[in-house]
């Protein structure tokens, strides 16, 4: 009776223990949170049939693959890789529950009742400490879930899981129990061999649950320094923001003109990388950059005076040498950030943005007169959405132009003004553009 309780205990708390390792340690995503409560209950099902059927080894296999069928319907892209994550994972839970479990009782040489009375404690223990944080630590949950929903283990940290997790089903494996029974008592040893087996199982078991535990500890650490190093680059990227919006507030034409723009170009980037276009370029981690760096594209002109920032009609030819000017300042206001700040990828891409915008595909453009490829990326991509947001726009000098002359103008402007694929890539969002 006792063994079959201790096996129950076994089963939910392996179970348990996965399926809050697989979020926990792993940051696999839950599904929604319906579904997910559907999937809890019918693997509770699921698993007490495997139990009662075929044993505890099937139940514990079983939870395995039901955690990685969760981690599959979890995730929204690999979703097969997701099934192979329970490998590593029965791997760590057996780093963590095998010595505890198994070892004490050899190094105090429990009796097989004893052992078991250890066994059904611990096993108990465990259990009710699982369902009190089900319970209990919703404050936690909720906490975890707001601020690590969107991250994951970076690669280093997935292959020290993969390699902890099979190591661990050597090194802890309960199966070793079963050739130590057979060829030593480990009870009351009275020959070498079980003395020597019993020393390898202790070594191997503790320096399993060690290595676990440093491997998580690791891991939830590195987790803990992400978020704060997001918080401050947020907090960053939301102050150089605000300092664009005070730039643009001295601008009497062009309310909305940044928030406008840096959505123009998140669009035209997805869409440029769903083509193909620039593929070795446009990376996860250049476009992420780019839409935070797109509102300083204007900064310098902080620099222009108001009598010719805000003149309600057309510039003179000194003049509008001035306004060409704010690309520069702009590019000098933004290094002088970096020195101050720190190299940062953004302020890289902000300098770039702020200086080139104006440049033309055909070397026409101002203030380097540079052509082509020459100009970065993020600054032709830039272009188009400046040009189309100012064309679109009711200044104090015009009125805001149709939305169908405004495309004429950036079609025509095609190859000459415009990267040709920045363009096309402009035209297949028109629609997300204009709403």
């Amino acid at each position: 009776m006792v063994a079959a309780i201790i096996c129950i205990l076994e089963t939910a708390a392996v179970a348990l223990s996965g399926f809050l390792a697989k979020k926990y340690v792993f940051l696999e995503p839950d599904m929604e949170t319906k579904k997910q409560r559907i999937f809890y209950g019918i693997s509770f099902f699921l698993i007490t049939g495997i139990f009662f059927a075929f044993g505890i080894d099937a139940a514990i296999i079983a939870t395995g693959v039901l955690v990685g069928l969760n981690i599959c319907l979890g995730r929204k892209k690999h979703r097969l890789r997701g099934l192979l994550l329970m490998i590593p994972l029965l791997g760590i839970l057996n780093g963590l529950l095998v010595p505890i479990i198994l070892v004490p009782p050899y190094l105090f040489s429990l009796s097989a009742q004893e052992a078991q009375i250890y066994q059904l404690m611990v096993y108990g223990v465990l259990f009710a400490l699982l369902i009190l944080f089900c319970v209990k630590g919703q404050k936690w949950r909720i906490w975890f879930n707001e601020n690590m929903k969107h991250r994951s283990l970076r690669r280093s940290e997935r292959y020290l899981l993969w390699l902890v997790g099979i190591l661990m089903m050597f090194f802890s494996n309960s199966g070793v129990m079963q050739i130590v029974g057979e060829r030593g008592n480990l009870q009351a040893p009275d020959g070498s061999y079980g003395y020597e087996i019993m020393s390898f199982i202790g070594i191997s078991s503790v320096t399993a649950f060690i290595m676990t535990i440093t491997i998580i500890v690791l891991i939830m650490q590195g987790n803990k320094r992400s978020f704060y190093h997001e918080q401050v680059s947020n907090m960053q990227a939301g102050m150089i923001s605000f300092m664009a919006e005070v730039v643009e507030n001295r601008d009497d034409n062009t309310g909305g003109h940044i928030r406008r723009t840096a959505k123009f170009v998140e669009s035209i980037a997805n869409q440029l990388k769903r083509q193909g276009a620039y593929s070795d370029t446009l990376t996860d981690k250049y476009m992420g950059d780019m839409v935070v760096a797109a509102p300083l594209h204007d900064i310098g002109k902080i620099h222009i005076p108001d009598a010719v920032l805000n003149k309600p009609g057309k510039l003179t030819d000194e003049e509008f040498a001035i306004m060409k000017t704010h690309t520069t300042a702009g590019e000098e206001l933004l290094a002088h950030a970096k020195e101050e700040l720190g190299e940062s990828e953004y302020l890289n891409m902000a300098v770039e943005m702020a200086a080139y915008h104006h440049e033309w595909w055909n070397g026409k453009g101002y203030p380097y007169g540079i052509s082509g490829e020459d100009i970065p990326l993020c600054a032709r991509i830039m272009a188009v959405a400046d040009v189309f947001d100012a064309l679109t726009s009711k200044r104090c000098y015009k009125d805001a132009m149709p939305l169908e002359k405004a495309y004429a103008i950036i079609r025509e402007e095609s190859g000459t003004h415009f990267d040709p694929a920045v363009v096309e890539a402009f035209f297949a969002v028109a629609g997300d553009i204009e709403r």
